[in-house]
Formats: C-alpha cells, sequence, structure tokens
C-alpha cells in the first residue's frame, strides 16, 4: 500500500527516497595470474657509433718503434792501463737481460768491445769503480772514463773521478748519452787519462760479489 503523502491523482505511488548505502563487503581473493605473453619481435638494430681517434702507435714500423738492450757488468778486479794502451778499455764477463739478434757481444769479455747490429738512437749509461793506480804523482791526478765509438770519443761521455789518498777505496763514475748508431758501429769504455786506473774494490766486511763495471744499453728508435 502506498502512503498517502507518495499517492498522486491516478493512485500511483511515487518512489521514495535512496535508503542509506550498506557497508563495503570485504575484498575477496585475487585471482591465479594469467600466462606470460609471447615475446615481442626484435626491434630494429641502432645506428652505428663514430669510429674512435686513432692510437699513437698503431704500426709498430711505421713509427720505428725499438726493443733492443743489454745490461752487462764485471765483478772481476781489474787495472786499465793509460789512454792508447791495448788494456785500456773495460772488460765485461756478465751479462743480464739481451736481445740477442741485436747485438755481438763476444768480445766485452776479451777487449770490451760491444758492437751493434741494428741501426737507430741508442741511450748508453755505462758506471764504473775506480782510483788511479799507485804510484800516484804528486800532485794526485783526477780519473777519467768515457764512451768511444769505432775508435772515436762520443762527446759529452766522459767523466772523471778523484781519490785524495793511496789509501782511500775506489769511487764510482758513471756517464750517459743519447746517440745515432749504425749497424756494424764497436763501443768500449776506455780510460781516458794518461795514468792507469786500478779497479780493485775493498771487500772487507761485504758478503757478496762488487760489481766494478756496469755498461746498459737501450734502442729508442729504429732506423727501418
Amino acid at each position: 500500500m502506498c502512503k498517502d503523502e507518495y499517492r498522486n491523482d491516478c493512485c500511483c505511488c511515487i518512489q521514495g527516497p535512496q535508503g542509506v548505502p550498506g557497508l563495503q563487503g570485504e575484498q575477496g581473493i585475487q585471482g591465479v595470474p594469467g600466462a606470460q605473453g609471447a615475446t615481442g619481435q626484435q626491434g630494429v638494430q641502432g645506428v652505428q657509433g663514430l669510429q674512435g681517434p686513432a692510437g699513437i702507435c698503431e704500426d709498430c714500423d711505421k713509427c720505428k718503434c725499438c726493443e733492443s738492450y743489454f745490461n752487462v757488468w764485471s765483478e772481476v778486479p781489474q787495472t786499465l792501463g793509460a789512454f792508447g794502451s791495448s788494456t785500456d778499455a773495460i772488460l765485461f764477463q756478465m751479462q743480464n737481460a739481451v736481445t740477442a739478434a741485436d747485438f755481438d757481444l763476444s768480445s766485452m769479455s776479451v777487449n770490451g768491445e760491444v758492437k751493434f747490429l741494428k741501426a737507430g738512437v741508442y741511450r748508453l749509461a755505462f758506471g764504473a769503480e775506480g782510483k788511479v793506480s799507485q804510484p800516484i804523482p804528486v800532485p794526485v791526478p783526477s780519473f777519467s772514463l768515457g764512451f768511444w765509438k769505432n775508435n772515436v770519443r762520443v762527446p759529452g761521455s766522459t767523466t772523471s773521478g778523484f781519490t785524495q789518498a793511496p789509501s782511500d777505496d775506489i769511487i764510482q763514475v758513471t756517464g750517459e748519452v743519447i746517440i745515432d748508431v749504425a749497424a756494424g758501429d764497436a763501443l768500449k769504455v776506455r780510460n781516458a787519462t794518461s795514468n792507469s786506473i786500478d779497479m780493485v774494490p775493498n771487500t772487507t766486511g761485504i758478503l757478496f760479489p762488487v760489481t766494478i763495471a756496469t755498461l746498459n744499453v737501450f734502442c729508442l728508435k729504429s732506423d727501418k
């Protein structure tokens, strides 16, 4: 039955106002995940990037790199004769790293000569210990050593040393140069004075052999 206030003249009931919504129900359980979709097609390859700058030395022949070197030394006490004598060169008996194909070291223990088999620019360095042989003249002279290439003194290579008294121990002198070398050139470290040089160290209290001379040669650039 319609209430009187909801009747119209045609005796039809008019819809009443909507009631207050009820409370929301609990969330349902999550469903099972669906199957993974098929893998999509591979994308188009990107454009190739720009080429990087060229390295400093990609072609060793082009930049004339060089890997030639040797290190020789002596532990044998020796006396060098005055300059110009047959015994004025240091003799070397031992060696460490050597590029054997680039040097002839067969005479280094006989007359002190080492021979180059590859042309190029080389760094040469020697170190030697010595003093003027007795009897020592008065005033006491210095002694000197240097490089000779093909029996010609290498400019800038001769250095000197000095001992004050006969009882002084030997002292070390060194020399270093960078020069051009041709294949077949011969090198020696020679006494550059008019007096003999004793290379006999005082080994009292020393437990290991004393190196009295070293010669190091490094190729910086080859002439290919």
